[in-house]
């Protein structure tokens, strides 16, 4: 996933550094024969030559494409209140050309959101989670592969500053300042810390 997402950046920083060159030549020529024709001038001449470089970039498929509606925002959240919380938005779409959109969000929590915490397993609970899955194989009876964490549906207190949240609307959020949470989910921190054994001691001496 990781490879998948280093790629894109890749692809999408060759894609704005050649929209920005066929910008910067399509305006210097455009405002040279504006001067010559007499109308136009070098900043529109950059911009068309902007907007025509975008289009030929998106339509070629390098990059990902714009999406149209938006349900899903994540960001690490900086204030919390009773009924709402205020996060620092991360971007939406994978397309370095489309427009950032707000990089500061609210988002609204009812009695009807789901808020879900996940918390990392034990190395003694996921052990366990491995072995009846593993049973469950041999047995022709399958159950679904265990995931390194259990999930707990909590309240909004259960929300803190610096935590990173994910969080779902019916809405179309895309560019929306104010969100209406039907779910959230954050990782938090384990259910119980594993057991540490005791240090050796030297033997007593008689």
């Amino acid at each position: 996933m990781n490879g998948i997402k280093t790629m894109w950046i890749a692809v999408a920083a060759v894609a704005v550094v050649a929209l920005v060159i066929v910008g910067y030549s399509w305006g210097a020529s455009h405002s040279s024969n504006a001067s010559i024709l007499g109308s136009g001038d070098y900043a529109s001449g950059y911009a068309a030559g902007m907007s025509a470089a975008k289009k030929k970039i998106t339509e070629s498929g390098l990059i990902p494409p714009s999406p149209a509606t938006v349900n899903t925002v994540s960001g690490t959240v900086k204030s919390v209140d009773t009924d709402r919380f205020v996060i620092a938005a991360n971007p939406v779409s994978l397309n370095p050309l489309d427009a950032p959109g707000p990089t500061e969000r609210t988002v609204v929590v009812t009695d009807k959101t789901q808020i879900t915490a996940r918390i990392p397993m034990t190395p003694g609970e996921m052990n366990a989670a491995n072995k009846a899955f593993q049973d469950s194989m041999k047995a022709g009876t399958l159950i679904p592969p265990p995931t390194p964490y259990t999930e707990k549906t909590v309240g909004i207190d259960a929300i803190k500053t610096s935590m990173v949240v994910t969080v779902t609307s019916a809405d179309n959020i895309k560019d929306a300042t104010t969100v209406n949470a039907t779910k959230i989910t954050f990782d938090a921190l384990p259910s119980s810390n594993p057991t540490v054994p005791p240090a050796p001691t030297a033997p007593a001496t008689k």
